[in-house]
C-alpha cells in the first residue's frame, strides 16, 4: 500500500471511493439488521402465552387450633378444593386420613388420637386448587388448543390439644 503524500491525484480518490464503499455497507448492514431483529422480538413476543407462574397465587399458610378429650376425634371440612392431602402426618395418631364426604362430597380431614394420649400433635395439610387461566390464544391469527390452567397449594397446619 502507498502512502497518501506519494499518491497522485487519481489513485487517492480512487482509495477514498473504495474506503467510503465499504464504511457505506457496514454502517447499511447495521442500520437494517437491528430493526429488523427488534421487529423479530416483538412479533414473537406478541403472541407469547402468558406465564403460569404469575397466575399462581403465592403460598399461603392456615394454622387450625383444636381441642378435644382422650379418644375424642377431630373432623375439618375443606371447602373449595379438589385435592387435599398430608404433607406431614401427625405423630400420636389412632386415625388421620383424608376421605371425601358421603353427603356433601368435599375433602375431610379426619383423626383420632392413639388410645389415651393427652399433650398435643399436629398434621400439615396440603390443599390444591386448580384454576383455569383462558384459552392461552394469541389476539392475531394464530390459535391453540392447549387447556391453560394452573395449580394453586396452600397449606394448612391442624395443631390439635388432646387434653382432659
Amino acid at each position: 500500500m502507498k502512502c497518501i503524500s506519494c499518491l497522485k491525484g487519481n489513485e487517492f480518490f480512487k482509495i477514498s471511493k473504495k474506503s467510503v464503499t465499504f464504511v457505506k455497507m457496514t454502517h447499511m448492514r447495521k442500520v437494517i439488521l437491528f430493526p429488523a431483529v427488534l421487529l423479530g422480538i416483538l412479533v414473537f413476543q406478541a403472541c407469547s402465552k402468558t406465564s403460569s407462574d404469575s397466575l399462581v397465587a403465592p403460598m399461603r399458610t392456615k394454622l387450625i387450633n383444636a381441642t378435644i378429650g382422650p379418644n375424642g376425634s377431630y373432623q375439618l371440612t375443606i371447602d373449595n378444593s379438589e385435592n387435599v392431602s398430608i404433607s406431614k402426618q401427625a405423630s400420636h395418631f389412632l386415625v388421620s386420613h383424608t376421605e371425601l364426604d358421603s353427603k356433601s362430597g368435599s375433602p375431610v380431614y379426619k383423626y383420632i388420637p392413639a388410645l389415651d394420649y393427652r399433650g398435643t400433635d399436629e398434621v400439615l395439610l396440603s390443599i390444591t386448587k386448580t384454576l383455569s387461566t383462558g384459552s392461552g390464544e394469541c389476539s392475531g391469527n394464530h390459535t391453540s388448543n392447549a387447556d391453560n390452567s394452573s395449580s394453586s397449594t396452600s397449606y394448612t397446619t391442624v395443631k390439635i390439644n388432646i387434653t382432659d
